[in-house]
């Protein structure tokens, strides 16, 4: 193996992420924007799969398929053998001060924040 050349892994999963960048030069394409790692992950479709893009396009979508992935990090880098591509709602901003907590807190806990410093500084 040469020095910075990436090993990968594969196994059948979904991404989610924004489709951006359809294309049809010489293979039909396109460039999924991963919501997790902030990086572009290249989509390959089989002939007559056109469809299934025409309303996913500049919105966000769950990708179903053949991930390869980097060994070391776990980043998707590749789907291929795509077997559906799921529109998903948008987020809505602010949304995450609705988040409830797995237990409420009872007087005299510490507070979220307090616990994780005392767990990462251990």
């Amino acid at each position: 193996m040469a020095i910075g050349e990436r090993v990968k892994v594969q196994a059948y999963g979904a991404v989610e992420g924004r489709v951006q960048t359809l294309t049809s030069c010489r293979a039909l394409r396109f460039n999924l924007f991963d919501s997790l790692h902030d990086r572009t992950v290249s989509c390959y479709l089989q002939e007559g799969q056109e469809g299934i893009m025409r309303e996913a396009w500049g919105r966000r979508a769950s990708v179903e398929g053949l991930i390869s992935r980097e060994a070391q990090s776990g980043r998707p880098v590749a789907i291929r053998q795509i077997s559906r591509v799921k529109i998903i709602g948008e987020v809505e901003p602010g949304s995450y001060l609705h988040a409830r907590a797995v237990s409420p807190l009872r007087p005299g806990d510490p507070m979220p924040e307090k616990t994780i410093r005392r767990l990462r500084n251990a």
